[in-house]
């Protein structure tokens, strides 16, 4: 009877986990759910609602991600904000290298026949012992002697600390391998960095995008100036910069700047937010400035530029700005792979100048007119811009990557008449009296 009994108890405790477990399944699975989802707003239920029940019913209903993602574009498609746009799946390594200013990868510039035209000192190809000229001829066992450079690039990179096994050939035919692991690298936001007037001490940095690593990248091209002589004069060229990160801008703005308020945000609901230079940042705060701007300048360009003119830090010379005076909130979903990007508001100037000239069209064409305008020769705008995207190898390869690769790199700067009237601002502002 004892036994029984037990056997009976154990049975019972066993069946009543059985219906525990499924309680706990339908509780975590369908009730959970359902009452998570009936807390929500109405409209938020109504999407969830649909969501279900597309993807258990319609016939041709894909991966539910996707469809989620899809009916995130659509949302986002209704607000008809020029300024918006979703980033997914595909395209969140270059969302996040463009913020980030820096790639994972070994470090080394290809040229289009998938040579390397120079390895970035300290990374990881330049220890791995790549030069110029060589030749990758495998990578993790694969052959990629016929791939350009593109193709070759994106089998080199991958997630960071990873490790690529690499086989290459040196110019005089001898063969190696390495393994490299891969780290950031510098994408290069900052460039054209060159002396217009060495006995004057004036010198050019073209600043290509904001990103996290745009400070850091002029502070670096400043010294580099500074080993070669006295910097007196700076013209800091923001042509065709469309912006980037907001916090990148700002933090220029410090370098130049004591203090003071580098722009305001004001939101569409009227709540403001000021965002200021900080001192402790001030690297260059008496430093003439001249800094070039066109309807290429947009966003981050504009804010930089308003707030030095608005402190009387900088002259502009040029064109008229874009006006692009709004911000965008920066949404993450990390969970759904993807990234949402939408206007919040907009950005004042020191001086309290709205710069929208697009969203609000009636109040005025927007963007910043320069205190020396100066239009560009319309024959040289296309040589200009190559020559701002190119990226120099360093001075003690170039004799180098000029021999092994004649003509890659142009000689001489193209004919700039913007840049000279700023040069010539610059050298009548230092001028003794």
């Amino acid at each position: 009877m004892p036994r029984a009994a037990g056997r009976l108890h154990l049975t019972s405790v066993l069946f009543g986990a059985f219906w525990t477990a499924v309680g706990l399944l339908i509780t975590e699975h369908y009730v959970g759910p359902l009452l998570a989802e009936r807390a929500l707003p109405p409209a938020e239920q109504s999407l969830s609602s649909a969501h279900r029940t597309i993807r258990g019913n319609a016939v041709l209903a894909g991966d539910p991600d996707e469809l989620m993602r899809a009916g995130v574009q659509g949302m986002l498609a209704s607000l008809n904000d020029p300024y918006a746009s979703y980033v997914g799946p595909a395209d969140l390594r270059g969302f996040e290298e463009d913020s980030s200013g820096t790639y994972v990868g070994i470090g080394a510039m290809l040229h289009p026949d998938g040579r390397v035209i120079y390895p970035m000192a300290g990374g990881p190809a330049d220890t791995a012992g790549l030069r110029t000229g060589d030749r990758i001829l495998a990578v993790d066992g694969e052959d990629a002697s016929a791939l350009r450079s593109d193709a070759l690039t994106e089998r080199l990179r991958g997630p960071r600390g990873s490790t690529v096994r690499i086989e290459f050939e040196h110019r005089d035919g001898a063969r190696a391998s390495a393994d490299l692991k891969r780290r950031p690298m510098p994408s290069g936001t900052v460039g054209d960095v060159r002396w217009l007037d060495r006995a004057a001490g004036l010198g050019h940095l073209h600043v290509r995008s904001f990103a996290d690593s745009t400070a850091r990248e002029l502070d670096a091209a400043c010294e580099a100036l500074l080993a070669e002589g006295a910097l007196r004069g700076l013209v800091l060229d923001l042509r065709w910069n469309t912006g980037g990160q907001l916090e990148s801008a700002v933090e220029i703005a410090s370098r130049f700047l004591a203090g003071g308020t580098v722009c305001t945000l004001r939101e569409f609901g009227g709540a403001t937010r000021e965002m200021s230079a900080e001192p402790a940042l001030k690297r260059w705060p008496d430093l003439p400035l001249v800094l070039l701007v066109n309807s290429g300048s947009a966003s981050g360009s504009e804010v930089l530029a308003g707030a030095l003119r608005d402190h009387g830090a900088a002259a502009l010379v040029g064109e008229r700005t874009y006006g692009k005076g709004i911000f965008q909130e920066v949404y993450r979903f990390r969970d759904g792979q993807f990234v949402l990007k939408f206007t919040a508001g907009e950005y004042l100037t020191p001086a309290g100048r709205s710069l929208e000239g697009h969203l609000r069209p009636g109040l005025g064409p927007g963007g910043l007119e320069p205190d020396l305008p100066v239009a560009a020769d319309p024959a040289q705008i296309g040589a200009i811009r190559r020559w701002q995207q190119v990226n120099w190898p360093p001075s003690t390869l170039r004799a180098e990557v000029e021999q092994v690769f004649p003509g890659h790199f142009p000689n001489e700067p193209p004919a700039d008449r913007v840049l000279d009237a700023a040069l010539r601002l610059l050298q009548a502002a230092l001028a003794p009296a």
